[in-house]
């Protein structure tokens, strides 16, 4: 007795796992006959990578320099350091928290190496770098912009005669100056809420450590404004007048004379009030 024909179906899926299995073997027998690709010299892998840096695509230059390291010959000494140095460029001109981060890690384990590298130097400055673009906005938490001050000091302690010396200098006024806005909108925080001392020795905290700062106008008009909120002229009087000092003609100087002569109108009015003995 004959078997039933397959319906229409049984037919097509049939046809399905031949056509798959075809092509297995195919592909089977291409591979077979493929010749494989020679294997480039790290040298040229790291310069072509460059080209990759230099037309921003850091992930692809990254993935060249991490596969060309382990085929770099034992008896060169130069091109290690260099992909070392690549790639955490590499990581670091890509932006963002995570790639500053490794970045970080790529500067520092160059430095453990390589401390007496031609660019150590630089190293040591990216390493600053790195914490410098990781640390959050100056009304957040500053331990990263901190830590980038003494990563900075150490170009010129431990590299004194780097031309990145002058950079690093540049690099902590610039922390400093963030350190200060901190504590200055943490003393503006205290004055919103009318906790008046609590801002005034922020204020102070800012005119005392950090002499450079770009707003040292504003924090003399809020210390003062805040005096004065808490009956302290005399000591409001001395602030203003070094606001009147160092930005003479200025706005905030102009507010600052209005609030003394509204301060000391308050107060004729009050001795007006008090009852005659």
């Amino acid at each position: 007795m004959r078997s039933p024909a397959p319906t229409t179906a049984t037919g097509r899926a049939l046809g399905s796992v031949v056509l798959a299995v075809l092509v297995t073997v195919a592909s089977g027998c291409a591979a077979k006959h493929k010749t494989k690709e020679p294997l480039l010299p790290p040298q040229q892998i790291y310069d072509m990578a460059m080209q990759k840096i230099a037309r921003k695509r850091y992930y692809t230059a990254r993935t060249m320099l991490q596969e060309a390291v382990p085929r770099i010959p034992p008896d060169d000494r130069d091109l290690l350091p260099k992909i070392q140095l690549a790639i955490a460029d590499a990581f670091f001109k890509d932006g963002g928290q995570l790639n500053y981060s490794e970045a970080l890690n790529q500067f520092r384990t160059f430095l453990t190496y390589y401390p007496n590298h031609e660019s150590a130097d630089r190293a040591q400055f990216m390493v600053g770098m790195s914490l410098f673009e990781q640390a959050l906005s100056p009304d957040r938490d500053q331990a990263l912009t901190r830590q980038a001050i003494q990563e900075f000091q150490k170009v010129e302690s431990v590299y004194p005669t780097s031309p990145y010396v002058a950079q690093g200098k540049k690099k902590v006024v610039e922390c400093y100056d963030r350190l200060a806005e901190h504590e200055r909108l943490v003393g503006r925080f205290y004055q919103k809420r009318k906790k008046y001392n609590a801002a005034i020795d922020r204020y102070r905290a800012v005119l005392d450590h950090y002499p450079q700062y770009t707003r040292t106008g504003q924090v003399l008009f809020d210390i003062g404004k805040c005096l004065l909120k808490v009956g302290n002229r005399p000591e409001a009087e001395e602030f203003f007048t070094r606001l009147f000092q160092d930005q003479p003609g200025s706005p905030l100087a102009s507010k600052a004379k209005d609030l003394l002569a509204q301060f000391d109108r308050d107060q004729h009015k009050e001795n007006r009030k008090e009852p005659k003995g």
